[in-house]
């Protein structure tokens, strides 16, 4: 008598089963992994449209909300770094007191590590060049 003619159906092997949740946790993991890839591209395009259109702090901080998470992200560091870099320089075009550009650029670094290796030599200038205006005694009579 044959199996198939019998009623009963083939048993599938054991190991099928595992193959089959294998590809399924693979599947799911990947998943996972493109959509955090898209979420970073997608607030990198944001952020890069916001500089494009001068508005640099909103796209610090809109660079912030992502790397505050994921903070090893070289492409979105690279776009805080510009966001704030042209922050600073689009302070000192409109002739904001240099002091007060190096204590908003300090509080930035102490907010956000990972600025710190690209502007820190920056706010030394800064702070250089704001100590310097400054008058002699610290401006008091």
């Amino acid at each position: 008598m044959d199996a198939l003619t019998d009623g009963s159906r083939p048993r599938p092997h054991p190991a099928a089963r595992w193959v089959v949740v294998g590809v399924l946790a693979f599947a799911a993991v990947l998943a996972f992994g493109v959509r955090e890839l898209l979420a970073d591209r997608v607030v990198q395009s944001r952020s890069v449209a916001m500089i494009r259109a001068g508005a640099f702090a909103q796209a610090l901080e809109e660079a912030d909300l992502r790397l505050s998470r994921q903070p090893d992200d070289p492409r979105l560091v690279e776009v805080a770094v510009l966001a704030a870099r042209s922050h600073v320089d689009r302070l000192l075009e409109q002739k904001a007191p240099v002091a007060d550009v190096a204590a908003w650029l300090d509080s930035q670094l102490a907010r956000r590590a990972y600025l710190r290796p690209a502007l820190a030599g920056r706010l030394a200038e800064l702070q250089a060049e704001a100590a310097r205006a400054a008058p002699p005694g610290g401006g008091k009579n």
